[in-house]
């Protein structure tokens, strides 16, 4: 059964129960199971609002927040990072930068071109499959390399594992759910930069943590706004990464 008489200016249809049900709960739909027309309901994305999460989204994409941590950690505390010598840090960040964020976003597209992933935007579960264990396998490779060649940049070596064992959790779950791996990779910097602070007694990073709690903040109501989750994929996506963040340093630190 279909409702066909819908007052004219509404912009939607609901579907109802002879309509096959989505197979995952995709993101960017205003109202649950209906169909817009853009030009009399505009998606969120298309409102000011929706451009600038979008934006946040962008910005604070998960493969770029690993990258903004170890800037961060080099340019604060390079010493404590084991690299005060200034040309071999930029030499290790260059490698981090390399296979933590470039070979991914590269891998990511290439299975886009071939047809792996039907949009770069992965709204659909299934699309994260493919991308996300090629992901965790660069980054396996990678926390490999330093604890075979380079252990004694301990801290580094460090969090590289817990942000590898925090993707590997987000892949495992993401082949039965879509959970919110923008909040999850937050708030494992949230946790890292906490761990640091109190472990570590690296009262340097106070300002810095209260930033990225309001930037997490920001960017979960961003994804929220979006329609990207639900409540409950955010909230766990952010448990998860607080827990293994914090919990890397803490007990292994």
């Amino acid at each position: 059964m279909e409702i066909t008489n819908i007052p004219k200016g509404w912009g939607f249809y609901f579907m109802l129960d002879n309509q096959p049900d989505s197979n995952d709960d995709s993101a960017h739909s205003l109202i649950t199971r209906a169909k817009y027309i853009p030009s009399e309901l505009l998606p969120v994305r298309k409102t000011p609002t929706g451009r600038a999460a979008l934006v946040v989204s962008v910005l604070l994409h998960p493969l770029l927040l690993p990258t903004y941590l170890f800037l961060l950690l080099f340019w604060m505390s390079p010493s404590m990072m084991g690299v005060s010598n200034d040309d071999i840090r930029y030499r290790i960040l260059l490698l981090l930068i390399v296979c933590t964020l470039l070979i991914p976003l590269l891998s990511t597209y290439m299975l886009y071109r071939l047809g792996s992933v039907k949009s770069l935007h992965m709204e659909d579960r299934q699309d994260r499959i493919f991308p996300f264990v090629s992901t965790t396998l660069f980054y396996m490779l990678t926390t490999y390399l330093f604890v075979k060649q380079l252990s004694a940049l301990y801290l580094i070596t460090l969090i590289l594992g817990g942000t590898t064992f925090c993707l590997l959790v987000m892949t495992v779950i993401s082949f039965f759910w879509k959970i919110s791996v923008h909040s999850t990779s937050i708030a494992g910097i949230v946790g890292f930069l906490i761990g640091l602070y109190y472990h570590y007694a690296a009262v340097e990073y106070f300002y810095p943590l209260l930033l990225v709690i309001i930037l997490a903040g920001v960017l979960m109501s961003a994804r929220l706004y979006l329609n990207a989750h639900t409540p409950a994929q955010v909230l766990a996506g952010a448990a998860i990464g607080l827990s293994i963040g914090l919990g890397t340093i803490l007990m292994m630190g």
